[in-house]
Order: C-alpha cells, then sequence, then structure tokens
C-alpha cells in the first residue's frame, strides 16, 4: 500500500458497501455487474448505491459500461482492489 492510488483505494474499501460492491466485481470477472444487482449484493438502494459508484469512478477504481442496455460496472483497478481488500481483511478493517 505505498503508492497513491493503493492508499486511495484502501480509504474507498473501508466503507463496507464499498468493499460489498468491489468483492461482487472481482467474482464476476472482466464482465461486471449491473448497477442493480451491485446494489443489491451491497445491500444498497439503487439511489444510494449510485453515489458510491460515482466516487469509485472518479477514484479510477470502476468504469463505466453499458451492456445489453444495462448501466454495468466493472473493476479498472483489479489488481489494487485485490490487494487492499486482502490488507483490509488481515488487518481487521473490515
Amino acid at each position: 500500500m505505498e503508492t497513491q492510488e493503493s492508499a486511495l483505494t484502501m480509504a474507498l474499501l473501508t466503507v463496507p458497501a464499498r468493499a460489498a460492491i468491489c468483492r461482487a466485481l472481482l467474482e464476476a470477472g472482466e464482465e461486471g455487474l449491473p448497477a442493480v444487482d451491485l446494489a443489491e449484493l451491497a445491500g444498497l438502494t439503487l439511489r444510494r448505491a449510485t453515489h458510491h459508484f460515482q466516487e469509485m469512478v472518479q477514484a479510477e477504481i470502476l468504469a463505466l459500461a453499458i451492456r445489453d442496455r444495462r448501466v454495468c460496472y466493472v473493476l479498472k483497478a483489479r489488481r489494487s482492489v485485490r490487494e487492499a481488500l486482502d490488507y483490509v481483511d488481515n488487518s481487521g478493517l473490515n
């Protein structure tokens, strides 16, 4: 966790809903998941999840994709996110 990108990723992932979103996207692979599915997996309303999605897109952790006329998100920084989640898990921050 030495780079600015990693520090930002860590800061975002210490929010449980954002960590849940990232975990779901890691499992989903390169295709990502629709916004509504991610919100449900994180236990959020779509409206509340949208706030998290926007901040994570601005931080260049997520990328927006349109698939079959649905808004989907994919992880842009998979390695950094995986490292941050491992750190969160091992440090007891979650």
